[in-house]
């Protein structure tokens, strides 16, 4: 059987049988993986494993069948290159770093490599470690995943109508339309949601800045949860800090 050597993230995981794990890795050049590590929890009275961490970084060596989405490749070696470390001093950053691992999980593909993805999630990862305020690095890669799997709503005009959008007054957008809905289209979309974000954050020529970033966090994630089909891991703990970052201005 072939063998893969990649750089990887641990994007979730879960025990298997006694001593081994699945694993949903995204690969930098292939993509989401599902694996199983054999025995990678298999400990001795000298030595405690407890296996491979969530959210951890390495390179990986795996043995695969065949390159499909309903193949399970076998993991041969790991070599960690980041451990989680910084993302557990606070609950928040481990909110987000949770969060944005299962976003990625939900909006890609298994075997379709996304290298911008993969280097925007390790910058976020990175990020989360050391910043003070969370959500702004969630925001940008909110904005890396909408962009590179191709699920960006429009901003720069009315979805129905074409009709450029006022950036002084909220407006309304929907998710299932892909975009924001003027005024005159409004009263034809049953889903929907009102946005009070100014045009320039929403296209990105402007960095948001304060509530601006809980008011982009919040529309971007309830995209996302409308895209996914549900609300990815974290979301509501992230939602609550959105919502005291609102109140708070």
């Amino acid at each position: 059987m072939p063998h893969l050597n990649d750089a990887a993230i641990v994007l979730r995981r879960s025990d298997y049988a006694e001593t081994s794990q699945i694993l949903v890795l995204f690969l930098r050049e292939h993509g989401k993986v599902h694996a199983i590590a054999k025995g990678v929890r298999r400990s001795t009275k000298q030595r405690f494993q407890p296996g491979i961490d969530l959210l951890e970084s390495g390179r990986v060596v795996l043995s695969v069948r065949q390159l499909r989405q309903e193949a399970m490749a076998t993991l041969v070696e790991w070599k960690p290159t980041r451990a989680p470390g910084g993302l557990h001093d606070r609950l928040d950053r481990l909110h987000s770093a949770v969060y944005v691992a299962d976003v990625t999980s939900r909006l890609t593909e298994d075997w379709d490599a996304h290298p911008a993805v993969f280097d925007g999630l390790e910058a976020s990862f990175a990020a989360l470690a050391v910043v003070e305020q969370v959500l702004s690095v969630v925001t940008g890669y909110q904005r890396v995943v909408l962009n590179e799997t191709g699920l960006m709503p429009r901003f720069d005009g009315c979805v129905g109508c074409g009709r450029a959008m006022p950036s002084e007054r909220s407006v309304v957008f929907s998710s299932f339309e892909g975009g924001l809905v003027c005024r005159d289209c409004e009263p034809a979309r049953v889903e929907k949601r009102t946005v009070r974000v100014p045009n320039e954050v929403l296209t990105g020529r402007k960095d948001a800045r304060g509530a601006e970033i809980a008011g982009l966090f919040d529309l971007f994630h309830y995209h996302l949860s409308h895209v996914a089909g549900r609300e990815p891991a974290c979301g509501a703990e992230l939602t609550r800090l959105a919502a005291e970052m609102m109140r708070a201005r």
